[in-house]
C-alpha cells in the first residue's frame, strides 16, 4: 500500500467519524490546547477550557514532570496538554504537557 492510499483511508475514516456527530468528538485525542480558568492549587485540581469551550476540572497528574510544568501556570494562559479521564470518573488527569502554549495576557 503505498502512502498516498493510506492517507486516502484515514481522511475516509475521519469524514465518517465526523458524520458520527459525538462519536467523532469523542475520539479525539493527543495534546490539545486547554485555557487555564482557575490554576493548580496546594490539592493539585485546576479548570480548564477546551479549544470547544467545555470546562474540565484536572484532579491529577500523570507524574512529578507534568505536575511541575502546570505548576505556576496563571489565569488565562494556554497549555498544550493531553487529558485522560481519571479512573474514578471524577475529572481527568493531565497525562501530558508539549511546549508552545500561550501566556496570559
Amino acid at each position: 500500500m503505498s502512502t498516498t492510499e493510506t492517507r486516502t483511508t484515514d481522511v475516509k475514516a475521519d469524514a465518517e467519524a465526523g458524520d458520527a456527530g459525538e462519536a467523532g468528538k469523542a475520539g479525539k485525542t493527543g495534546a490539545r490546547p486547554h485555557r487555564v480558568v482557575d490554576p493548580m492549587g496546594a490539592t493539585g485540581r485546576m479548570t480548564v477550557e477546551t479549544p470547544e469551550g467545555d470546562e474540565r476540572t484536572v484532579v491529577g497528574c500523570l507524574d512529578g514532570l507534568v505536575a511541575g510544568r502546570l505548576d505556576g501556570t496563571a489565569p488565562g494562559s494556554t497549555v498544550r496538554m493531553e487529558l485522560s479521564p481519571a479512573a474514578d470518573g471524577e475529572g481527568y488527569v493531565a497525562a501530558r504537557v508539549l511546549p508552545g502554549g500561550l501566556p496570559a495576557l
